[in-house]
């Protein structure tokens, strides 16, 4: 078997705001086996919670309303994810909430050498635990997800490749998954909290159709952060429609019908979305 080393680590994120990370799951992996794991929760900004993110991942205020604030933290990881291989699933979320909480604490941004279990496989990563029988029965648990990348990185490098037979159908059969509509706090925008800088901010986007790196909550999540105005349907002002696999006809005839009156609606499909964040 290759020997190879390697942390694997998720996060969990307290708000929109990709700064308010709540919760670290780190997994050191040397010479292909786990030598340690750790879970650590941490007091986001504020020590502010949204009930949509407490829904996803169970951490609220009185979890980390004595934790320690992410720059204390960091000293203690700082050396470890500067130096070494990192691996996570959807690596651009996980890598930007660190960037950002190093922004909002003024911190130096080390270079990270990271690598994405998702981009090698194209799977979700329940889809991916289930295709290396994996379990993840605390899934958005942060240590959970990070034990299960882990894992599935370990199989991966030892040539274990994806049983996609041992994937359940269930979620490709419900012709809704990946379309639920959003709703409440992320339809409104935070152009306070949001950087001013992205091509997001104070930007209208729309989400069509179903994306396979991160659900539609996730990525409404991400632009959010980035000071966008999602809004449900497409008008005249949309700016940008971010479109996924069964996209929806109607919506796509009326970016064609609003640019061909004057409007400029941009579309971008899940890669580009993901380039753009």
């Amino acid at each position: 078997m290759p020997k190879f080393n390697f942390i694997a680590f998720d996060v969990e994120t307290a708000t929109p705001n990709m700064a308010s990370i709540c919760q670290i799951g780190i997994v050191k992996v040397v010479d292909g086996s786990v030598i340690s794991q750790e879970s650590i929760l941490i007091q986001p900004p504020g020590n502010e919670y949204f009930a949509r993110n407490t829904c996803i991942h169970g951490i609220d205020s009185l979890m980390t309303k004595n934790k320690p604030l992410f720059y204390d933290i960091w000293e203690s990881i700082r050396d470890d994810f500067s130096s070494n291989l990192l691996v996570a699933h959807n690596a651009s979320f996980d890598i930007s909430a660190i960037t950002s909480a190093l922004k909002y604490y003024n911190l130096d941004i080390p270079t990270f050498n990271y690598y994405c279990t998702y981009k090698l496989t194209k799977l979700r990563l329940t889809d991916l635990c289930a295709s290396l029988n994996i379990d993840i029965s605390k899934h958005h648990d942060a240590l959970a997800d990070a034990k299960a990348c882990a894992e599935a990185y370990i199989k991966l490098k030892n040539g274990i490749n994806p049983n996609l037979d041992l994937i359940s159908n269930s979620r490709i059969e419900n012709s809704f998954a990946g379309h639920e509509r959003i709703t409440g706090d992320l339809l409104r925008p935070d152009l306070e909290c949001g950087d001013k800088n992205h091509p997001f901010f104070n930007k209208k986007i729309v989400f069509t159709g179903v994306l396979d790196k991160i659900t539609r909550e996730e990525a409404a999540r991400l632009v959010k952060s980035k000071g966008a105005d999602i809004d449900t349907g497409i008008c005249k002002k949309t700016d940008y429609v971010i479109v996924g696999h069964g996209a929806g006809p109607s919506k796509l005839k009326k970016i064609e019908e609003y640019n061909m009156s004057g409007s400029f609606i941009k579309i971008l499909n899940e890669d580009e979305f993901v380039s753009f964040l």
